[in-house]
């Protein structure tokens, strides 16, 4: 789940951007989002375990295996996240996610063997907090924010408890219509059991600079950059692939479908990396009267 959701419920008045509008829940205040994220992935000689990092936010990533060993692949697959905000003061919120996902994958080997799988099951579940330390009054608001995995699926089957955490900043500034901002976080991960080996992912950093435009009371426009750093993974003290890097635009739209619900619709294609192209949706609603 995004840390800081990049869309608001409803704008109080027009020249305000939808993008940094009440990012936070109003205290004793609840929020429900429910995100949707479809990525599609063709690779070529593919020999080694993979997986398509599918972005379920500004800073958070589902990683979802594709096939192995093959030299054509073609992965379709589709991410969705639900999670519920709580205010708990003027200027800090909890709030909690989990995922699940469901892969296609077909793949022809250089024999021309054809195979097929499919799957879906839960990916992981996580606690967090976000905290306003600055606002936008004088100088650029600065929001800091860090999440617990509670739990996560492995590729055996078996689920790791609090074995990843992350943590980030964002700042932002206002310049009525536009709101320029940056994100940046860290996500440390340890050692966990994958059926019989001890696994450790590799660690990671994501950059995301953005851009918004409030075309009118009801619209935002925004675009940006999303650049992800990720460390080679190990497996029994083995170091399996290599660091990876990648890069990726974000095209965004927001809509304020009432006072109460708000509509995000995101376009992620890849511009370095493994030629990844994800679109996403997402429904904001406030639970209040």
């Amino acid at each position: 789940m995004p840390a800081i959701f990049l869309f608001l419920s409803f704008p109080t008045y027009a020249d305000l951007p939808l993008t940094v509008e009440n990012l936070l829940s109003d205290k004793g205040k609840a929020r429900f989002e429910f995100s949707a994220n479809y990525a599609n992935s063709e690779r070529r000689g593919v020999d080694v375990s993979d997986t398509i990092a599918v972005q379920t936010g500004t800073a958070n990533f589902v990683n979802v295996p594709s096939q192995v060993g093959e030299r054509l692949s073609n992965t379709d697959a589709l991410v969705t996240t639900a999670g519920i905000r709580y205010g708990l003061g003027k200027n800090t919120e909890i709030y909690t996610s989990a995922s699940a996902f469901g892969v296609d994958s077909r793949s022809e080997n250089g024999e021309g063997v054809v195979s097929k799988r499919n799957s879906s099951h839960f990916s992981d579940a996580w606690v967090g907090v976000n905290h306003r330390i600055r606002d936008d009054t004088d100088k650029p608001a600065i929001f800091g924010f860090a999440e617990l995995q509670v739990a996560e699926r492995q590729t055996s089957g078996n689920t790791a408890y609090g074995k990843s955490l992350l943590a980030g900043m964002t700042t932002y500034q206002t310049y009525d219509p536009v709101v320029l901002a940056l994100t940046g976080a860290v996500q440390l991960n340890t050692n966990r059991k994958d059926g019989d080996t001890n696994y450790h992912p590799g660690n990671s950093l994501s950059l995301s600079p953005s851009v918004g435009f409030a075309a009118n009371d009801k619209v935002t426009l925004s675009s940006g950059l999303n650049w992800r750093m990720q460390q080679a993974d190990t497996r029994d003290g083995e170091t399996q692939g290599i660091r990876r890097t990648s890069t990726s635009l974000d095209l965004g739209l927001g809509y304020a479908i009432s006072k109460h619900d708000t509509l995000d619709v995101s376009v992620r294609p890849q511009v370095s990396g493994d030629g990844d192209v994800q679109v996403g949706v997402a429904w904001l609603h406030r639970l209040e009267k």
